[in-house]
This record gives structure tokens, C-alpha cells and sequence, in this order.
């Protein structure tokens, strides 16, 4: 809660106090059930941040770097939608699982209730008629540029709709600088996904969407193809 003098009371309020509903989540120890084929792995960031992802679908959050009193100081993202931050996730904080002794870090988030439950619904679409065609990229940036700015930039870019799909699948960081990456820079290896309602894409449009986007990442972020 917070204070806000502008709060009345009332049978739900109480006055001069701001209490937003909040929907929480946390994720402790197997990512997955036990199975013979796969190994152990304990859930993490990334599997909740994927949670969050799905519990706010069809909209798409971004997510920036921040802090909270109960999460990691440098485990701990803000959950923002269309510019506005509505929550976040993050690792339980360090004197918290030590306080408990907890083997592996607990990973949480918290979302401002009314966001979740007036978001859009999906829509059903009719199966796409012509086949995606899938193209890898791998582009580096400095250090310092957050994959969200680089994906963002990526939907952003004029591709005549026919991007649908891009995901981050890679990061490498070289061990020590060299002729091709600094070592204040990281190479993103991103999936795009493009299809055309209208036709199949032939080669010249694929290349050009592709160019597109690569064109966008260097206008914004001065990135380049790696060799």
C-alpha cells in the first residue's frame, strides 16, 4: 500500500491509503517433473518471465532492469506494458533465502491485478495459406544494450508486415577481445519468422525484410552482422 490523501473510506478503502490488488506467483525447485530422459533443473528467471509472458498474452511486456525490496538487487526486472510498469519478477532476495535456508533461490513476480484481468482477448485467425519462412540473424551490440531494446527495435522495423515472430535464441560473449568483437560487446543471435497473407515469399522479399530489420538495429543501436 501507499499513501494517498485523495482515498476515501469506504467498505473497501481505507482512508488516505492506496491498496492496489496485486496477482503474485512464485516458482521454488524442479522446473519440470521428474522424468528418466531429462535432467534435474531448477526453475528460473526465465521460466517465470515466460509465465508472466503467457499470463498477459496477447499483449507483450517488456522488461527492464530494476530493483525491489524483496527481490535480488541484481536479479529483479520491471514489468512493463504498452510504456507502463504494472509489476515485477525476480529472485527472492539474498537475506531472505539465507534467513530460511533455502537450497536455490526462489524466483517471483507480482502484477497489478486489474492490468491481467483487462487485457484483450485473444482472437482466433484463420490458418495461415502459405508457409513461414525462417532467417537467423546474429548482430552485436555493446554490452550495455538490454535484448528487449534490440527486439523491440526489430518489431519496430518497416517490413511491410510480414515479420510475425522474432525471438532472441543466443548470446555470446567472447573470452577475450578480438578483430571481430570488442570486449565491451555481445553478439545476439535472433530467429525471424516472415509470411505474407497474400503469396508465397520469394527470395528478393525475404532479403529485403531481413535488410530491413538488420538496417534498424544499426540506425538505432550501431549494430552490425557478425562475420
Amino acid at each position: 500500500f501507499s499513501k494517498n490523501a485523495s482515498v476515501p473510506d469506504s467498505d473497501t478503502t481505507v482512508k488516505g491509503f492506496d491498496q492496489p490488488m496485486r496477482v503474485a506467483g512464485i516458482s521454488f525447485g524442479n522446473a519440470a517433473p521428474v522424468q528418466w530422459d531429462v535432467k534435474d533443473q531448477s526453475a528460473d528467471f526465465y521460466d517465470v518471465k515466460a509465465d508472466v509472458q503467457a499470463l498477459l498474452a496477447p499483449a507483450v511486456p517488456t522488461f527492464e532492469a530494476d530493483t525491489h525490496p524483496a527481490m535480488h538487487p541484481g536479479r529483479c526486472a520491471k514489468v512493463l506494458l504498452h510504456g507502463e510498469a504494472i509489476g515485477h519478477v525476480g529472485e527472492l532476495h539474498p537475506k531472505w533465502r539465507q534467513s530460511w535456508d533455502l537450497s536455490s533461490a526462489p524466483v517471483m513476480f507480482e502484477l497489478n491485478l486489474d492490468v491481467v484481468t483487462e487485457r484483450a482477448v485473444p482472437v482466433a485467425q484463420a490458418v495461415e495459406r502459405f508457409p513461414n519462412v525462417e532467417r537467423d540473424i546474429a548482430v552485436i551490440v555493446k554490452e550495455h544494450i538490454a535484448h528487449d531494446q534490440v527486439m523491440s527495435a526489430v518489431h519496430a522495423a518497416s517490413t511491410q508486415g510480414w515479420l510475425r515472430y522474432a525471438v532472441l535464441f543466443d548470446v555470446y560473449r567472447a573470452k577475450t577481445a578480438n578483430a571481430s568483437m570488442a570486449a565491451d560487446e555481445k553478439s545476439l543471435a535472433i530467429r525471424l519468422t516472415l509470411n505474407s497473407h497474400e503469396a508465397t515469399l520469394n527470395d528478393a522479399q525475404i532479403d529485403q525484410a531481413v535488410q530491413t530489420v538488420v538496417a534498424q538495429l544499426a540506425q538505432q543501436f550501431s549494430a552490425r552482422l557478425r562475420s
